[in-house]
């Protein structure tokens, strides 16, 4: 009642008078107040005694950042069916409120323990041990130890949950509790690099998830991280917002000073807006202090602009499985020689990006200047081979585009489209929304793609591409989409099993003869025979066209002065790194 009159227009209050109201209150003094109102010509005095508590006192010096990305999360659950995947609108779920096992340290880029661990050994070419922390405990209080460690690598590894931990460390047994504080991860086949990639191996209470309702599962995550969403105040505001609190019990590493700190802003408070244009103008008028992916165009209009690494290439893939004359790699050739990046940089993003020919992003393992140079651009070349091709226009082609995916993506997919009609080719572009990307995507012929699902479940064996080819061309699936794997652990194999491994489900590409047995021996390879042949697989990526790279993907960010911090390699926000001024 006390807000409300002070700021009521009609008795006359206004803004500066409230402002100083309030202060006084708080200092603990009877205030003896005076005023007009306006129209009446009368004067009202009023005794205000203070009211405010001490928890008042302390939620009016709690430090909140408040946060924008362009999405709600679809889920915050970080297991399950429905869980959340997406970085990095789903951090909360992910890197709010929870630690993986390790993590890639984001200015030596070595593998680095998390606050649950100790230390790791690989026992055996398909066997990990990990030594836990003893002494920490979920949001909730239950202990963390190796029965609960198995059970988020059992889930997580679940592959009817979607997770994307998969596609980097591979297939996981169920692991195994050596004693109370040592789980053993065993993988399916070998995995020498699994401790580099198991970032994404997250953690839930158990007991709490046992008893929690679906509802409550997909909603919230009960991790052990720097941040949790359980306590007055916070959790997801369905439509609104998501708020955290700073988790006081949480234990850094000293192994891992920068990524394991202990957070210093007391709360974090994420929302949402669809323009980019928006997301700039809160961070401007100071209703945001941090803004992700605003765009080149706006870095005016921010009070900082800040640009980070996504751990990924900007790529359009090529179906070379369903699609008719994808299936040639001439045709595919002409599409990339009719395709004028260099253009494109200059006109969607002010020159700011130097094109690059691999769907790696530099660094990877694999990666050499012959394998990541620029398709030429040629137009001439591109009409010749696509009449060596027996190119059929009758077939169209259409980029998929994942609206909102990348700045600018769909004015580029336009101007693309374009440069392959003025070689003769039958293209168009289609805008999809975010969330289908994963039913776009999941169209290959391995495991658990979307194809082969029916009303009874998954209908495919997992070698289905290596006993028999795909069947006949499906004009229904995207002949090509812009969307590619990051590779945090800058290490080819993600990007071979998602691109060229017949038993991926978002691969396009099978080679069973040719292919197929490079693939295995490679991903269980380690020192300078992994380098061969990662290249050796990079090589024939590049020269098969599996698809068209643009450019190393950058995230722009618009942040305010106050606000200090340093955007990672793989646009992932660790917000106990952050500071306020």
């Amino acid at each position: 009642m006390l807000r409300r009159w002070l700021l009521n227009p009609r008795m006359g209050i206004f803004l500066p008078l409230a402002a100083l109201l309030i202060f006084l209150v708080a200092c603990g003094d009877d205030v003896e107040v005076t005023v007009v109102v306006p129209g009446d010509n009368v004067e009202v005095t009023r005794i205000v005694t203070p009211t405010a508590t001490a928890e008042d006192k302390a939620a009016a010096s709690k430090q909140t950042v408040t946060i924008v990305f362009g999405d709600e999360p679809l889920f915050l659950g970080v297991w399950g069916e429905p869980g959340c995947r997406i970085i990095p609108s789903h951090f909360p779920c992910m890197d709010g409120v929870s630690d993986p096992l390790t993590y890639i340290d984001s200015t030596t880029f070595e593998t680095i323990p998390m606050s649950g661990v100790e230390s790791w050994e690989q026992v055996a070419p398909d066997r990990w041990q990990f030594s836990l922390k003893e002494g920490v405990k979920f949001h909730n209080g239950e202990e963390w130890n190796a029965a609960a460690a198995k059970m988020g690598i059992d889930m997580i590894s679940n592959p009817s949950f979607g997770s994307a931990s998969i596609s980097y460390t591979g297939n996981l047994l169920p692991a195994v509790v050596v004693d109370d504080m040592t789980v053993e991860i065993v993988c399916e086949t070998a995995c020498p690099i699994l401790a580099k990639t198991a970032f994404l191996i997250w953690f839930q209470a158990p007991e709490w998830y046992a008893g929690a309702s679906v509802a409550e599962r997909a909603s919230q995550t009960i991790g052990f991280g720097p941040y949790k969403m359980i306590g007055e105040g916070l959790g997801w505001r369905r439509g609104l917002d998501v708020t955290m609190g700073v988790n006081e019990d949480y234990i850094p590493n000293p192994d891992s000073p920068n990524d394991t700190r202990a957070a210093t802003i007391d709360e974090i408070k994420m929302i949402w807006r669809g323009e980019p244009f928006v997301r700039a103008a809160m961070v401007q008028v100071g209703e945001a202090d941090w803004a992700f992916d605003i765009g080149l165009d706006l870095k005016d209009d921010v009070p900082v602009f800040d640009h980070g690494g996504a751990a990924e290439t900007f790529v359009n893939v090529f179906d070379t499985l369903w699609t008719p004359e994808m299936k040639k790699l001439k045709v595919r050739q002409a599409l990339a020689h009719a395709t004028d990046c260099d253009l494109l940089v200059d006109t969607f993003y002010d020159g700011f990006y130097e094109c690059h020919g691999h769907g790696a992003p530099p660094g990877t393992l694999g990666l050499t200047p012959r394998n990541s140079a620029q398709y030429e651009f040629n137009p001439d070349l591109a009409r010749q081979l696509l009449e060596e091709a027996n190119y059929d226009p009758s077939n169209e082609i259409i980029i998929n585009v994942f609206s909102g995916r990348f700045f600018n993506n769909v004015e580029l997919a336009e101007a693309q489209a374009g440069m392959w009609r003025d070689v003769g080719v039958n293209a168009k572009i289609q805008v999809l929304e975010t969330a289908n990307w994963l039913e776009r995507s999941r169209t290959g012929c391995g495991r658990a793609s979307v194809y082969y699902f029916t009303d009874e479940g998954l209908d495919i064996p997992d070698d289905f591409c290596l006993s028999e080819p795909p069947g006949p061309p499906l004009f229904g699936f995207p002949q090509s989409y812009q969307l590619n794997p990051s590779l945090e652990a800058l290490d080819l194999s993600r990007f071979v099993g998602s691109r060229m491994d017949c038993r991926g489900s978002g691969a396009k590409f099978c080679d069973p003869v040719n292919v197929q047995p490079l693939i295995d021996p490679c991903l269980a390879a380690t020192g300078a025979a992994r380098a061969t042949c990662m290249t050796e697989l990079a090589d024939i990526a590049y020269d098969q066209v599996l698809m068209y790279t643009y450019f190393n993907a950058e995230v722009f960010y618009g942040v305010s002065e106050d606000l200090v911090w340093t955007p990672r390699f793989d646009r992932r926000p660790r917000i106990n790194q952050w500071d306020i001024n």
